[in-house]
């Protein structure tokens, strides 16, 4: 799993979601690396990094984001996680503690997929796997929000810059591994440290309502609902870094 570095300071793993690669974060890192040691991995199948199954499950994503950290002699970090990036930080949180003091779910969460929704991963693999071009350019505008799509033509057009990098491979095996997802909330109920969730009031990617349902309400973990879709750090960048910053504080 390749990696990008930047800054000095307390270690801050960013990790992106399906579809992108570490550039998601550049905008970002530009003010956090001022204060910040970032650990920016390319999941596999995604930006540098190779596919290296079939299926790449949030386990096996999991261990190769940890093998990082013990690379660089890492003890422990704080992790923000967009959307797959945040099913990642859930299986850290519960299968490698240790290794986690806090985490932020940016735009991402705990609860596995439907039996619906299942089934439409697999059918987005077979979409993908005849016509990869015209999936991502789908797939990728219905990710912000449909309401204002017209005003977001050059943010989209990044977001689809990212996901034309990746080989087919890289995204068929993300869609089969987040299909195989198991329920995280667990992590969010027994977890005794900060917890930042950040959700998108038109987000067609995250079930809103019932999320909110099932996240227990607990001093340690603060929601933020931003008006956008499920691309804050396109759609609302200077709010999504401000609760952000303000969360690493």
């Amino acid at each position: 799993m390749k990696y990008k570095e930047m800054g000095q300071g307390k270690a801050i793993v960013l990790l992106h979601g399906f579809l992108e690669n570490n550039k998601m974060w550049n905008e970002f890192a530009e003010h956090l690396s001022k204060e910040y040691r970032l650990i920016m991995p390319d999941l596999y199948g995604h930006g540098e990094s190779a596919s290296i199954a079939d299926a790449h499950t949030m386990e096996m994503q999991a261990k190769g984001v940890i093998n990082i950290l013990n690379e660089l002699k890492i003890p422990s970090a704080a992790f923000i996680g967009h959307s797959m990036g945040g099913y990642i930080t859930l299986v850290i949180a519960r299968d490698f503690p240790e290794k986690l003091e806090k985490f932020c779910l940016f735009f991402s969460s705990s609860l596995p997929d439907s039996e619906e929704k299942k089934a439409q991963r697999l059918k987005a693999a077979e979409t993908a796997a005849r016509d990869k071009e015209n999936f991502l350019r789908i797939g990728v505008k219905n990710l912000f929000d449909q309401n204002n799509l017209d005003n977001l033509r050059e943010e989209i057009e990044i977001a689809r810059g990212w996901a034309m990098e990746m080989p087919l491979s890289g995204v068929t095996a993300a869609l089969k591994g987040m299909r195989e997802r198991r329920n995280t909330t667990q992590v969010l109920r027994n977890a005794d440290y900060p917890i930042q969730i950040i959700l998108g009031e038109f987000d067609g990617a995250i079930n809103l309502d019932e999320f909110k349902a099932e996240i227990p309400k607990k001093e340690n973990i603060k929601i933020d609902v931003l008006p956008v879709g499920h691309m804050g750090h396109l759609e609302a960048p200077k709010k999504s870094l401000e609760i952000i910053e303000n969360f690493l504080k």
